[in-house]
This record gives structure tokens, sequence and C-alpha cells, in this order.
């Protein structure tokens, strides 16, 4: 899921005076073992603990009319229910180094304790006429569209050390939910794989502590058969990363199967890394915000014995679905939220609260 960094975000660049309000207001907590708080939810947890970092994406309060105020409000938010933040800026492939110096969000989350997580893409979807969306190489003007090009080579690379040497994220995605372009294209895996490796020590050279993986959808992996692929890439990732979204499959939580996650272990012992979680709350899909709670109980529930990293809800608020997004996805996507647009709190919201506070033992 992409979704645009709203302009206001490139008056992010006040970062010092942000960095003197927030610690005059306390807004910054440690992480690690925290005192015994209130229970926020109805629901009960099935962990006591954990041994993960949780995160979402600070989309704000009123979608395309949020002000600044309400910018700098959801990175505030996001800080006080976790510890990482997925960020999505246009574009996400060459040229995502210029966004992101521009607008500054890396330093922007950073203010409020989070840990970033950027992605760097090699495809898209684009229009084309008579063929409607189509996954391709996403490369400049004049730049062949093909992983096995040399000049798109470098200059993915150069991109990707860019970026490290820059902003040196906590996490670092090279593609989001790939298996989906190898599903239309097999034949590119191979240059991909070579290009990964090039990536991988580019950054690791320019910033060593950064965690690199490649993110999967774990929707399609399962509906295509694809999990030959982890064993591809567990030796050249840190972690490997999964989007899962299974309100698509199944009518409600409990129906997921026991093993829908801990089957991922016959096919890699990498870490885990979920970066997009979530089920609808939406009611025009058959669901509620109860139901949209109770997936997370199960989620918990089912990945108790994973070596998971990160566990990231989709969104804050809900946003407005524009552009691709809007196309290519069901609007009760926008619903994946622990608020609604209008910063009222859903049922989920306190369940999360709940596991915010739990003691972290990694």
């Amino acid at each position: 899921m992409r979704i645009k960094v709203p302009k206001k975000t490139t008056l992010l660049i006040g970062i010092t005076g942000l960095a003197l309000l927030i610690i005059a207001v306390g807004i910054i907590e440690n992480e690690g073992v925290q005192n015994p708080k209130v229970r926020h939810s109805n629901y009960t947890l099935p962990i006591t603990e954990r041994h993960f970092l949780i995160g979402m994406v600070p989309t704000s309060r009123g979608g395309p009319n949020a002000t600044f105020e309400d910018v700098l409000n959801a990175y505030q938010e996001v800080a006080v229910l976790g510890e990482v933040a997925m960020l999505w800026v246009s574009p996400s492939g060459i040229g995502e180094y210029m966004r992101l110096n521009s607008t500054r969000v890396v330093e922007g989350v950073r203010v409020y304790g989070l840990r970033p997580i950027v992605t760097l893409n090699f495809a898209t979807l684009v229009q084309v006429n008579g063929s409607g969306l189509v996954y391709t190489i996403d490369a400049p003007p004049g730049v062949p569209a093909n992983l096995s090009d040399p000049t798109f080579r470098a200059i993915w690379t150069e991109e990707a050390e860019a970026i490290a040497r820059a902003f040196r994220p906590d996490y670092f995605s090279l593609g989001n939910e790939v298996n989906d372009y190898f599903h239309f294209h097999p034949d590119d895996l191979g240059a991909y794989l070579t290009l990964l490796d090039e990536a991988y020590a580019a950054i690791k050279q320019a910033s060593p502590s950064t965690k690199v993986m490649v993110v999967f959808s774990y929707n399609h992996m399962n509906e295509n058969d694809q999990f030959g692929l982890l064993g591809l890439f567990s030796n050249r990732t840190d972690l490997i990363g999964l989007t899962t979204y299974p309100w698509k499959h199944f009518d409600k939580p409990s129906d997921i199967p026991p093993d829908y996650y801990s089957k991922i272990r016959a096919f890699t012992n990498k870490t885990i890394a979920l970066t997009e979680i979530g089920w609808v709350s939406s009611d025009a899909r058959g669901s509620s915000e109860r139901e949209q709670a109770e997936f997370l109980v199960q989620f918990l529930n089912l990945t108790k014995g994973i070596d998971l990293e990160i566990v990231n809800w989709l969104f804050l608020h809900e946003p407005q679905l524009n552009g691709t997004a809007a196309v290519i996805s069901d609007p009760a996507v926008a619903s994946i939220s622990l608020k609604n647009s209008d910063g009222s709190k859903k049922e989920i919201y306190f369940l999360w609260q709940d596991l915010k506070e739990l003691r972290i033992t990694k």
C-alpha cells in the first residue's frame, strides 16, 4: 500500500524547535520495562509480553484536508502507540532520496523517538491504454526499464546507498510485495537477486546497522503457492518482510487456520517483519469494529511461536485513497485503521494501547 506524504510535511525542517517542544512536554517514552497500567480495552491479549516492535503509517486526521498541526499530531500519536513508523513517499523508487530529503519525514519521525521503515521499490503499476494497469520496472526517462540493464542497476543501487548514507534508516525494504511482480515476470527473478545483493552490500557499507529486508504479500504467496521464493531470499537479507490481510480470504478471524502463519517456518528461519497487517472494520464488507479487534487477538495468538521483529498495523487514521491506490484497492482498505478520519477511536485503538504497554523482552 502506497500513501503519499502530505505536502505540509515539508515544514518538518524545523526539527530542532520541535524537539525542544517535545522534550518540554515529555512525549518521548523509553522502551523496555514499563510500569503496569490500567487495561484500556475489554479484550484479553493472548500474550503477556512482546518480543517485537509495533507501529503503523502515521496517516493524519482529515486526510487531504489535514493541517500542519494534524500531521504533527499524527506523528506524535504514533510514537505514543508504538516504536516504529512505516514511511511512504512518492516517488518510492529512483528519485526517493530527493523526496525524503525535501520532506524531512525521516528526521520528523525520529524527533518523536520512532524508528523509520523506508522502502525503495524497483517496480510500479502504470496505466496502459488497452491493457489497464501493468506492473513494470520503475525506470527514469531515458533509462531502459530492465533489471538487467547496467544503467538502471547502477542508478538504483546508488539510490539505495544515498538513502542509507543520508538517513541511516533502522529498517530498509528493497521492494514491497515483490512476489506480485515476479508472478507476472518470473524471468526477471535472477536479475533482481543479483541486484539485491549489490544494493545490500552498498547499504551495509553506508549504514552497517540498517536492517535490510524484502517484503512479500502473504495473501498472494498463499494464493499463488510462492513459498519457494523465501529460500532464495533468506540468505540475502537481514529480515523477511510480509504484508497480511486475511479478511480477503476468511469471513471472520476465527476462520483463520491454526497453521496459517506458522507454516512459513517450513520455508525460512529468518526473523519476520510484519510491515502491514490489518482487518477492515467497514460494515460495507460485513465487518465491524469488534471483528477488527478480534482479528488482532487472533493474530497475536497464531503468531506466538514465530520470531517477529515488527508488527505494523496499516493506518492510524482512515485515509482518503487516491491515485493508483484507489484503483487497485477495495475502498474498505481505508478502514484498516485505529481511528476514523475525524479522529474518533475505534475499539482496536484501546486494544492496541494494551499491546503497547506490554513489557518488551527483545
